[in-house]
């Protein structure tokens, strides 16, 4: 089973530079400088620690979390916390969630407004009692720390 859990991209430069000189008895000497820079990108994919969270709760989820989790391969996962009741915690509002559950909200899709169903890919940024594996369907809009959608599905907890 493959899952993607998002992206990760970095840049990076540096320069140096070093001299020297030296001196023998006879007829030598010799003197040495020199400067050097360098710049490069790059970007990749990777799988940390809360990918590897999100691996170890699939191992405990039912079977038919597990079938659920690997019909999903056209949403995007994520993680969204919840309060100890399975409600918002972050200044959301809403009914407690179950495994399963699926909301639904109009759009137009707008991020840190009530028109988005939100989601992380870095929980450790968010309050909360409980943490969830979610699915968000249809088009997905991104902020630094956060992503929502108009369709969330809770697959699953990560305890």
């Amino acid at each position: 089973m493959t899952f993607n859990f998002g992206y990760g991209s970095g840049y990076g430069y540096g320069s140096g530079y070093g001299s020297g000189s030296g001196y023998g008895s006879g007829s030598g000497y010799g003197y040495g400088y020199g400067y050097g820079d360098g710049s490069g990108s790059g970007s990749g994919y990777g799988s940390g620690y809360w990918f590897h969270c999100f691996r170890a709760a699939v191992q405990k989820w039912t079977d038919k979390q597990r079938e659920r989790l690997s019909q999903l391969s056209d949403c995007f996962l994520a993680f969204w916390k919840s309060d100890k009741n399975g409600r918002p915690s972050n200044g959301g509002n809403g009914d407690p969630v179950e495994v399963g559950t699926v909301q639904k909200i109009d759009g137009p899709l707008r991020l840190c407004t009530k028109q988005a169903l939100h989601a992380t890919l870095n929980p450790e940024k968010w309050k909360g009692d409980r943490l969830w594996v979610v699915a968000l369907k249809g088009q997905v809009a991104f902020d630094e720390d956060k992503c929502g959608a108009l369709e969330r599905e809770i697959i699953g907890e990560v305890k």
